[in-house]
């Protein structure tokens, strides 16, 4: 990560719960933007996400014109979350490079959590593209957990002339018990040269769960609910 992005990380990891309002926005709703949800909460399926005012941070991209909206799986057991789109890129020329960092939490929703439901895993996708020797997209991203100790890292990228990876993976299962994490993002775009090409249109965010106990009499209500609450399948 890059010194903004562990500086976001420390300070709006650490203000997640208190400056964040319970309200929730219905992300459904046709162009929410990053900028509705931030000091606010938004839920996907059994999944609650909290974004403090400061949970997004960068110098270059603007909040007001990214967009989210939910992301679900086939299988919503395999994954729930939220897709943001817009248009990232950097400009040739640009010795630095265009990047944010978006910090937030998320928690399997407490009717869930008594079913005995728990982090399975995390799912980090994108379609970064790159063209040019030294040119790249890409995201990092550092998984944690309530008391921010470190879980693990992954990161897609697309490079300049050379290799892709454009969806990774963190099994949350190795950590059991998980019912809170901690997430930052540190989204990077670098176009090298006059002619070089750094973009992406979306990066989804999937959290996938397993169930540690029988589910009681009312499971069959739980999984229909479930199925209710996942709005959108993934695009």
């Amino acid at each position: 990560m890059s010194r903004q992005a562990l500086a976001a990380s420390v300070i709006v990891v650490a203000a997640i719960a208190g400056t964040a309002r319970a309200d929730l926005i219905d992300i459904t709703q046709p162009n929410t933007t990053l900028q509705q949800v931030l000091g606010h909460q938004f839920r996907v399926g059994d999944k609650i996400f909290t974004v403090a005012a400061n949970g997004f941070n960068s110098s270059v991209f603007n909040a007001s014109q990214i967009f989210i909206s939910p992301v679900v799986n086939g299988d919503p057991l395999t994954g729930q979350g939220f897709r943001i789109t817009g248009s990232f890129n950097d400009i040739p020329g640009n010795a630095t490079g265009s990047e944010f960092v978006l910090a937030f939490g998320v928690d399997i929703a407490p009717e869930f959590i008594s079913q005995g439901y728990r982090f399975d895993g995390v799912d980090l996708r994108f379609n970064g593209a790159a063209t040019g020797t030294g040119s790249y997209s890409r995201v990092d991203e550092t998984v944690m957990n309530g008391n921010n100790q470190t879980l693990g890292v992954r990161s897609v990228f697309a490079l300049g002339g050379g290799a892709s990876q454009l969806q990774d993976h963190f099994a949350a299962s190795h950590t059991p018990g998980l019912t809170h994490l901690n997430i930052v993002k540190d989204v990077q775009f670098f176009a090298a040269g006059a002619n070089g090409v750094a973009s992406a249109s979306f990066v989804d965010q999937a959290f996938g769960q397993f169930i540690i106990a029988p589910l009681p009499s009312g499971a069959g209500l739980g999984l229909a609910g479930l199925g209710m609450l996942a709005i959108r399948r993934r695009r």
